[in-house]
């Protein structure tokens, strides 16, 4: 039993360590390219690694894996202050300074925590469109086994760095929208505290499901 655990340990650290060395190629990928749909190529083969691997690396070394991709290719910063509009020129520089960081947390832990398995789907990029104030909005598809795709449709815009991603819209839901709705309920009730300390129950309570 001893020397089973070993070689279990052994191949999950091998595991790994390939992952790495592909992320690490994709995010110098990522740092040459200025295309929209290359960002969003590249998250989504990472995402598919991610499910290919995710039951033997396990959710702690899935979330080593996206952070890194999910940190360059989503504007994490830049939805937040969309999602809080108005009220995020009414917090004070930690508030700012706090929300972010919750919420850049919990952003890679859910992503993390879905895509866990795999059972052959692929991402299939659709067509590319132009959007008003320079955007450019990447429609894909996962292609599942049963034959029903799930629409994921990029917002991307245009930073100093590269494009980044401002807003997933899934089959037509947009997330910024729902984000928008959830988080100004809870501002106008209950303060920024109380959106700061829901947003670390959420990740916690992902953390805690994967123990």
């Amino acid at each position: 039993m001893k020397l089973l655990n070993t070689t279990n340990r052994v191949f999950k650290l091998l595991v790994v360590a390939m992952l790495v060395m592909t992320t690490t190629g994709l995010q110098a990928e990522l740092s040459k390219s200025d295309g929209a749909e290359q960002v969003v190529i590249i998250l989504q083969d990472s995402l598919i690694q991610a499910m290919q691997q995710g039951q033997k690396i396990g959710y702690r070394d899935r979330l080593k894996l996206l952070a890194p991709i999910i940190q360059q290719t989503h504007d994490l910063a830049a939805i937040i202050r969309s999602v809080l509009g108005t009220h995020w020129v009414k917090l004070a520089a930690d508030q700012q300074q706090a929300i972010t960081q919750v919420f850049q947390e919990n952003s890679i832990a859910t992503y993390a925590d879905r895509f866990n398995q795999y059972d052959g789907e692929q991402f299939k990029i659709v067509e590319q469109a132009q959007l008003p104030r320079g955007r450019i909005l990447i429609r894909s598809q996962l292609i599942r086994t049963d034959g029903n795709p799930v629409n994921f449709d990029y917002v991307m815009n245009k930073s100093s760095e590269s494009w980044r991603i401002i807003n997933i819209v899934v089959d037509g839901v947009s997330d910024l929208a729902l984000k928008r709705a959830e988080y100004s309920a809870v501002l106008q009730k209950n303060g920024i505290a109380a959106l700061v300390d829901m947003l670390e129950q959420k990740t916690a309570h992902i953390e805690q499901s994967h123990q």
